[in-house]
């Protein structure tokens, strides 16, 4: 999708919001066709694939990487190449991006530690994401533009990047103690968002984190948190 169309579509949804507050889904408001298509990179010598998913090796271990992905995907914990076992720790940057045919994905068996930047962005019809207790970090705009409405991120999450879920169709929310920061437009432009729960380890959240969603309007903090405290009309106070 080219960059002005994506302007005139996150235009469109903000105004939607702004005008009637009313729950955005995605799935029809990318109900029509684009013409657009995602065309993954020829595999190169280290890469291979297992059921379906593409890897490339690195050293003992396996990054799922870009390829044109649709339907159910399930990542399993290790995957074998030349009668060598290697465990799965990463979703490479932009591995899924633009992929509208998926629909979920299930990493629960896993051993990912990371997934990388956009790795799902512009999964418009992605629904639902299983994330195993090894995730430790979450890039910049990894669920940006999603179908997702719940999802459960693990105790083990210690980073959450920008625009993770910009513009994405989250609900709700509980963010792992652990996590210290909540970065810039990380739930920006989320229409269906009403509700997020944050932990005592949360210390700074940038003014934008929370822009454009219209219908938040409980923030839940933990009473140990040392700096914010709960509110009901959807802004973020000190205490």
């Amino acid at each position: 999708m080219s960059k002005s169309k994506l302007i005139i579509i996150a235009a469109a949804m903000m105004m939607a919001s702004a005008a009637n507050a009313q729950s955005i889904n995605l799935k029809k408001v990318f109900s029509k066709p684009q013409n657009t298509t995602t065309t993954a990179p020829a595999p190169a010598a280290d890469e291979f694939e297992v059921s379906g998913v593409r890897y490339k090796a690195n050293g003992t271990e396996a990054i799922v990487v870009a390829k044109k992905y649709s339907g159910d995907i399930y990542i399993p914990k290790t995957v074998s190449k030349d009668n060598k076992t290697l465990t799965v720790t990463k979703i490479g940057d932009r591995a899924f991006a633009g992929c509208k045919k998926l629909r979920s994905i299930n990493m629960s068996d896993a051993a990912i530690k990371e997934i990388g930047n956009g790795a799902f962005s512009g999964c418009m019809f992605l629904e639902c994401a299983s994330l195993p207790n090894t995730v430790v970090k979450i890039g910049d705009d990894a669920f940006h533009m999603t179908n997702i409405g719940v999802i459960e991120l693990p105790a083990s999450l210690k980073t959450l990047g920008k625009r993770a879920f910009f513009f994405s169709a989250i609900r709700s929310i509980s963010l792992p103690n652990g996590l210290t920061a909540i970065d810039s437009r990380t739930f920006s432009g989320c229409a269906d968002l009403k509700e997020i729960t944050l932990p005592a380890s949360v210390t700074s959240i940038a003014a934008d984190a929370f822009d454009n969603s219209p219908n938040l309007k409980k923030i839940n903090v933990a009473a140990s948190n040392k700096v914010y405290t709960s509110s009901t009309d959807g802004k973020i106070h000190k205490k």
